[in-house]
Order: C-alpha cells, then structure tokens, then sequence
C-alpha cells in the first residue's frame, strides 16, 4: 500500500460491495461507541478527576468516480462536481477519520 497523504485515511469502499457497506457500517458503529464512553468517563470524578475533555472523533466519506456525467444529468454545468463528488453519484469512497 501507498502511503496516504495523511494519517486520517482508513480504507477505500466500493459502494457496490455489500461487504464493504458492512465494513463501513462496523466502523461507524466503533466510532460512536469510542465517542459514548469517552463522554460517559467524563462524566466519571475518579476517571477525570480534572475535568478534562476526552477526544471525539467522526468518519467522513469522499465520493470518488466520474463526475462530468453525474453533473450534466443533474441538470447543472460539467464541472460542478469538480471538487466534491455527492455520495449518491459515488462508485467508491474513501473513509477518513478525523478528531473532532
């Protein structure tokens, strides 16, 4: 594997592939866990005892295929989705998790 342009990229899906919808959906489900304990340990005097605030994080998804098709036949100019690709016209995406 390449290295990535940073260290937030978690993996690429196909949105075609069941399997990898799944992946993506298991990754959500982590990252929402790890969000709820770290506020329930804030919450907790022995585990914070100064009141710090623990690190969220959340998933993002890029949409990455072809963009000039999707944009004419939404009615608006080529190169609309130049710079973002909606997720409803995506063949892949890539995954990124970032700290909030």
């Amino acid at each position: 594997m390449k290295n990535p342009r940073t260290t937030s990229y978690v993996m690429t899906v196909h949105t075609g592939s069941a399997g990898d919808m799944l992946e993506l959906q298991r990754l959500r489900k982590t990252i929402s866990t790890v969000n709820l304990h770290a506020k329930e340990n804030e919450k907790i005097s022995y585990m914070n005892p100064r009141g710090a605030k623990f690190p969220r994080y959340y998933v993002k998804c890029q949409g990455r295929g072809p963009r000039t098709i999707h944009a004419i036949a939404d009615g608006s100019y080529a190169r609309k989705y130049d710079q973002s690709l909606p997720l409803r016209h995506a063949e892949k995406m890539d995954v990124y998790v970032y700290q909030r």
